[in-house]
């Protein structure tokens, strides 16, 4: 009779060199560890769709430290891109121990954390997308020998300026290291295949199914669903809204119920300070109240929490996926209640958590920016003093931006406005590109805001970016990081700020920008051919 084989034998026959290391202290895979780790360990590329906290990331991590650890290599082994700084960071803080144990090292790579060793790069490198067009440009050396490349949170990069970057990364990376995997990491994608087929060409779709168990509970305000979540005793709450004046408003509203000091505001336009001060009082304190907008959808690590608050019907069911994903990763029940303010958004509120519950995704159409060609292009001429063919580049652009498009509309009108020259069958960058790219401005697409930094003068810490108030005036005030500032003075682009007590409205925030910010290099008639196209 042969002897029954028991999850943790099973783990560790595929797994014989990073098996405890991932998962000595669980004994057994997930559903989508066990879906995924044997395809990944076959070398393919993949696109594993799971709920948030059900493993992702150690089910690709796990398989491709086990290979590295059977073969390594010369240079980066590993690259990570993550949307956001702050997950970088949230990423490297988890697993940077942990694979040095193994003597994996693990740095991480963004403009708040710009210097790793060229010389001695690490095994696994994580960062962004704009510091790896970085990387290509100066450093290509390091990434000539990667094996592997994880984008991580895909759904958040795909269909904008910044994943149409990344597919051009992709191609170039490949000039490199030409047969790396992809693996593409996400809670909620709507048409995976048509993900696969633009950043991977070809790979295994892995999907964990099942419907979400939700309670959730539905009131007509927000200081309805504060008290409610005092009844009921809950002690970490999330509470999503959709706009960040909105989060810094309720911000004020919660410390009426809560003790202020654990009452905290989480969002795009608050320095990094705030943000990880934010981030350690939900994942260490006792007692947490979080505001947060769309930078908590992501997995950046906040611990436990036992309700979501949505004070705001999320623009998607995407969105509110990620969302109330946040919640009982314990128990496995995600405790919600959702305020709303008609009859109207009840009904919407109540279809989209249906949807939730089924994995109903609303369709999402992919529209290429063309700006991105621009800027791929000035960051491949800085990278190639000598230039490079139209045909290469061409080819560089597919899927992106036409050949007719390119060759008769873009290069030419960049050529009028000096910023190429073309000699025959090569292109090859002026002064003003090399310029950019010394002063580092064309490795991202992201556009250019007129922000002022806050500072808080006491401290001298910076507390966030936000747009100039409408009366800068000595004692004029605004709220931020859900504390009131008075305007101490204001200098070129920072607004010295003292903490005080008092009544005030909420700072004003730029708006997402729709388009790349190399648009604005782009011929006057494609620009207004994409501006109609999508408000079509």
């Amino acid at each position: 009779m042969m002897p029954i084989q028991t999850p943790s034998f099973q783990g560790k026959r595929l797994l014989p060199r990073s098996w405890s290391l991932f998962f000595q202290r669980f004994g057994k895979f997930t559903p989508i560890q066990e879906k995924a780790i044997p395809v990944i360990l076959q070398g393919k590329n993949t696109c594993i769709i799971s709920a948030t906290a059900s493993g992702k990331t150690e089910a690709v991590l796990a398989p491709l430290t086990e290979l590295v650890l059977r073969k390594r290599g010369p240079g980066i082994q590993i690259l990570y891109i993550t949307p956001t700084r702050a997950l970088v960071n949230d990423i490297h803080e988890r697993i940077s121990d942990q694979l040095g144990q193994v003597e994996i090292d693990v740095q991480k790579k963004t403009s708040d954390s710009p210097i790793i060793s060229w010389k001695n790069p690490p095994d696994l490198l994580i960062t962004t997308p704009e510091s790896l067009d970085s990387i290509i440009c100066r450093h290509p050396e390091v990434i000539s020998h990667v094996r592997f490349l994880i984008l991580d949170e895909i759904h958040m990069l795909d269909g904008m300026y910044r994943g149409d970057q990344l597919i051009f990364l992709i191609r170039r990376l490949k000039e490199f290291s030409p047969s790396f995997n992809i693996h593409l990491l996400s809670a909620t994608i709507h048409k995976p295949e048509d993900i696969v087929e633009r950043y991977c060409g070809e790979g295994e779709l892995i999907i964990s199914k099942g419907s979400r168990y939700i309670e959730e509970t539905l009131v007509s305000s927000v200081v309805e669903a504060f008290q409610l979540c005092k009844k009921l005793g809950y002690k970490k709450i999330l509470i999503f809204c959709n706009k960040r004046q909105r989060a810094e408003l309720l911000a004020g509203e919660a410390k009426k119920v809560w003790d202020p000091n654990h009452v905290v505001v989480h969002h795009g336009s608050l320095h990094k300070h705030e943000r990880e001060e934010s981030e350690s009082v939900m994942k260490h304190e006792t007692c947490g109240i979080c505001l947060a907008t769309t930078t908590l959808e992501i997995g950046v690590d906040i611990g436990s929490i036992d309700v979501v608050v949505l004070a705001d019907v999320p623009w998607t069911v995407s969105s509110l996926i990620q969302r109330i994903g946040r919640a009982g990763r314990r128990t496995g029940i995600t405790k919600v209640i959702g305020v709303f303010f008609d009859e109207d958004e009840e009904q919407i509120l109540k279809e989209m958590i249906q949807a939730a519950r089924e994995n109903l995704l609303e369709e999402k159409k992919y529209f290429p920016d063309p700006s991105v060609a621009v800027q791929q292009l000035f960051s491949v001429l800085y990278a190639h003093k000598e230039g490079v063919e139209i045909s290469y580049f061409v080819d560089l652009c597919e899927g992106i931006l036409d050949e007719n498009d390119l060759v008769n509309s873009v290069l030419p009108y960049l050529k009028e406005k000096e910023f190429i020259e073309i000699s025959q069958t090569r292109i090859f960058g002026k002064e003003k590109i090399y310029n950019m790219g010394d002063r580092g401005f064309i490795h991202s697409n992201i556009p250019d805001t007129d922000e002022f930094n806050v500072k808080n003068e006491s401290s001298e810490r910076f507390v966030g970016n936000i747009e100039l108030p409408a009366t800068t005036d000595q004692n004029s005030s605004f709220i931020l990081a859900g504390k009131v500032w008075r305007v101490v003075k204001v200098e070129k682009k920072t607004i010295f700020v003292q903490p005080m007590e008092g009544d005030a409205i909420p700072a004003s925030f730029r708006l997402a920008n729709q388009f790349g910010s190399f648009f604005m290099y782009l011929p006057p008639e494609i620009k207004e051919r994409e501006i109609k196209r999508r408000s079509g």
